[in-house]
């Protein structure tokens, strides 16, 4: 299924709908994905959300857009977080 980045992350969604949506769809397309550096910092945590429960429901994320991990500067909300969801997003770059 595609979402827009605005419509699934600069909306006022939770980790709940992420994981209905991955109940429901294996697949989960997110379009317009800016760098996180010009997203809202809501918007930052609800995409950092959205990877944790694909990788943890094993759900395939595919991303369409700007790289989302460039340009984030130092002191931004979400920077120790990064780490994480680069790992996290590597780990659902592999084959299934």
């Amino acid at each position: 299924m595609r979402f827009r980045f605005d419509a699934l992350c600069e909306t006022a969604t939770a980790v709940p709908d992420y994981l209905a949506l991955t109940e429901r769809f294996n697949t989960l397309v997110l379009d317009g994905v800016p760098p996180l550096a010009e997203a809202s910092a809501d918007g930052r945590q609800r995409f950092v959300n959205l990877v944790d429960v694909a990788c943890d429901r094993d759900a395939r994320l595919i991303l369409i857009g700007s790289d989302p991990l460039t340009s984030l500067p130092d002191g931004q909300a979400l920077t120790r977080d990064l780490d994480r969801t680069t790992s996290r997003l590597a780990m659902l770059r592999r084959t299934k």
